[in-house]
């Protein structure tokens, strides 16, 4: 008789539910050089600057900002960003992974875009990219099939259309957690 295999817990907690503790350990992350030279806008960001931005997000629906942690431990940053409040499109996401990652953030990021994909009835989504991130640029084209449909001197744009039903994008989710042992709870 085989034993159970042991079931990982990954929790994604909107930032609008989270203590200024957290929301300062999101600031240190994101503050990291590693994390700040992906971003549109490079320089360190404040304090006080952060802490009103996170404040903000609750007049945002249209905007979903998540810490996820695997087994308690911070994993990523996880961001969405939908054309309006019905959520039917995204026009830009993004990731970036805590030092060391308990998991992979690709797996991570992937799970509960599907999960939002079926809870959401999300049908398409636009990504931009910079050009010098190759690694994202790689694992967006191909483990995640978007294809790219511009680029400017700094970006690549990125899209995906999810033209199945939800179900379809559930089971999708199930079968990620089930080769994976995890568990996951959505606080949005």
């Amino acid at each position: 008789m085989t034993q159970p295999s042991p079931c990982h817990k990954v929790v994604a907690r909107n930032f609008t539910h989270l203590a200024q503790p957290e929301l300062l350990l999101i600031l240190e992350r994101r503050n990291h050089p590693e994390v700040r030279r992906w971003m549109r806008h490079t320089e360190p960001i404040a304090v006080a600057d952060h802490l009103r931005f996170c404040a903000s997000l609750a007049t945002k629906p249209e905007v979903l900002m998540l810490l996820v942690t695997y087994d308690a431990q911070p994993a990523c940053i996880l961001t969405y960003h939908a054309t309006d409040t019905s959520w039917q499109h995204l026009s830009d996401s993004g990731v970036y992974g805590f030092a060391p990652e308990p998991c992979s953030t690709s797996i991570l990021s992937r799970l509960i875009r599907l999960k939002l994909i079926a809870l959401r009835g999300i049908s398409s989504h636009q990504i931009k990219v910079k050009n010098t991130n190759e690694m994202a640029l790689f694992a967006n084209q191909y483990y995640h099939g978007f294809r790219m449909v511009a680029q400017d001197d700094e970006y690549t744009t990125l899209y995906l259309t999810y033209p199945e039903s939800a179900a379809y994008y559930e089971a999708q989710a199930q079968e990620l957690m089930r080769t994976n042992h995890l568990s996951l709870e959505l606080e949005l």
